[in-house]
């Protein structure tokens, strides 16, 4: 299976103190990759990082084989999508203008967008199940609707690899549940690379074929849901007592 990304002593800082430290990883093409770790550890960091919105960084990343500075911002786009934690609710647009946003890496400047850019976000739409919603503004949504339509617009931008921050955060039992089944359609059926930063260790081990649990800007442990998840590692990492117990060989935690 090809690398999609590969780290290599990443290291970020603020005010010289150091929050990711030294941190090498590849993440292979059609992964579903999560990221948990404890509040503070520098998970948002290194996601920020890997898709060069923090720009001073140490070490390397490389993208398919190329240095994040070679690709332009059109082209790296039409690779990565990345949804923050909090999308902006205040634009000023309807949920069908946000998602044909992510159209715009196929665009030239001024140049209105196709019959074919339309018929992607209506398909994308169609897919986050949230159509009905098109001549809408975020502030009449839910947070659950509101995390919909920024996926559909990271799917409407056709990239191959997704970087989504706690897209679940928030929301309540049901639409977490959805949107990690809906990821995991992504990744199975459509073949996208999927990066998910989450606290939910529980639909973690469920869905991801790969955890990383992060610690003091460092990888603590990582493999399969089936290898990390333990009683020990996950008190190592959390600094908490659990216990985990399995249904139908999958781990899940209880506190």
């Amino acid at each position: 299976m090809k690398t999609a990304v590969k780290a290599r002593g990443l290291t970020v800082s603020y005010d010289d103190c150091p929050v990711v430290r030294g941190v090498s990883l590849d993440i292979r093409e059609g992964e579903f990759l999560s990221i948990l770790g404890p509040n503070g550890a520098g998970k948002t960091t290194l996601v920020r990082a890997l898709t060069g919105i923090i720009k001073d960084v140490g070490g390397e990343v490389l993208l398919s084989g190329k240095k994040l500075h070679e690709y332009s911002r059109r082209e790296f786009a039409r690779s990565v999508s990345f949804l923050p934690q909090m999308p902006p609710v205040s634009l000023p647009f309807v949920v069908s203008d946000i998602v044909m946003m992510g159209r715009f890496p196929y665009l030239r400047r001024f140049e209105m967008e196709k019959p074919r850019d339309a018929e992607i976000v209506r398909n994308a739409m169609r897919l986050m199940g949230i159509e009905q919603y098109a001549k809408r503004h975020l502030m009449e949504l839910s947070g659950g609707e509101v995390k919909r339509v920024f996926i559909a617009q990271a799917v409407a931008q056709e990239s191959d690899i997704l970087f989504l921050d706690e897209p679940t955060a928030g929301l309540d039992i049901a639409y977490q549940a959805e949107i990690f089944k809906m990821l995991r359609d992504f990744n199975e059926n459509l073949g996208k690379t999927i990066v998910l930063v989450t606290h939910d260790i529980n639909h973690a081990a469920r869905f991801a074929g790969r955890i990383i649990l992060f610690k003091n800007g460092s990888i603590a442990e990582e493999g399969k849901p089936e290898d990390v998840v333990n009683e020990d590692t996950v008190r190592s990492v959390f600094s908490t007592e659990v216990r985990v117990e399995y249904d139908n060989g999958v781990p899940y935690v209880l506190m």
